[in-house]
């Protein structure tokens, strides 16, 4: 008998839950507000239906918590570990960045010493930089053992990026192109149109003005300055940047000439400089 029941216990109590509320129907008086109460028989099938319903409730709210606590240890465990995943990836994803980007400096550097071997030339990074509306300083610091010396020019695959203004040791600092003390002789290499490259020092921009050239002289936006080679510091036809903007002036000799610098200062950070030729 007790294996019989054991066997159909969970069928005896669906039955169970589905005969009680019959009886209940049956057994129950339409009762209202203030009428006598049921009789005894309905009494006891009553509080029968609720004691069982309370149990269900009660077990089916503790598996519940059961069942929710597991799921949501897995899931917690599931996400932190994503968590983890994702970040390691893009910590990787950044390394891999950098990676690249200094494999195509390097590879510029390794194409501009191949074009001019007749510099010599010592690698410096740049650690620091003092910009000020009245001076644009670079401060480097020497990759190897060089004799560094005010006025070398300092410059990049792309173009110039200044001269060396104070040496401390391996450490100089380097006026850029767009310093108001900068004076780079230039020449347009287009037609060979002479004049002087000098900073603005503008706070917001890195703008140059190519002064001393003439009215006769047909220089126009997008023509490129390169280096003149007179003066000793700079060697010949190393870009200095591009003319953006002329307006021929009402009085004088000489046009009005706006040059944006080749060289992307705000993102440098190795450099050339020339400490002798070959």
């Amino acid at each position: 008998m007790y294996d019989l029941f054991s066997q159909h216990r969970a069928k005896l109590a669906a039955i169970l839950l589905v005969i009680m509320p019959l009886l209940m129907i049956a057994t129950g008086e339409p009762a209202g507000v203030g009428k006598d109460p049921a009789s005894k028989p309905a009494q006891v099938l009553h509080s029968g239906l609720a004691w069982s319903e309370a149990g269900a409730y009660r077990s089916l709210a503790w598996l519940g918590g059961i069942w929710g606590r597991m799921t949501d240890g897995d899931l917690a465990a599931e996400n932190k570990q994503l968590r983890e995943e994702v970040a390691k990836l893009r910590e990787e994803k950044s390394r891999l960045i950098g990676v690249l980007q200094e494999n195509a400096r390097l590879r510029e550097e390794v194409g501009f010493r191949k074009k001019h071997p007749e510099f010599e030339l010592s690698a410096a990074r740049v650690i620091g930089r003092d910009i000020t509306p009245y001076f644009r300083v670079l401060r480097l610091k020497l990759e190897a053992n060089a004799e560094l010396k005010p006025r070398q020019a300092v410059v990049v695959a792309g173009g110039v990026v200044g001269q060396i203004h104070e040496v401390y040791g391996n450490y100089a600092d380097v006026i850029i192109v767009s310093d108001p003390r900068s004076r780079i002789d230039a020449v347009s290499q287009r037609n060979r149109a002479p004049g002087i490259v000098m900073g603005l020092g503008h706070e917001s921009d890195y703008l140059a003005e190519v002064s001393y050239l003439n009215q006769k002289d047909l220089v126009r936006p997008g023509d490129v300055m390169v280096t003149g080679g007179k003066g000793g510091v700079f060697p010949r036809e190393l870009v200095i940047g591009t003319v953006s903007a002329v307006k021929s002036a009402r009085r004088g000799l000489f046009q009005e000439v706006r040059l944006e610098p080749a060289v992307d200062f705000s993102r440098l950070e190795e450099v050339f400089i020339i400490t002798g030729q070959k």
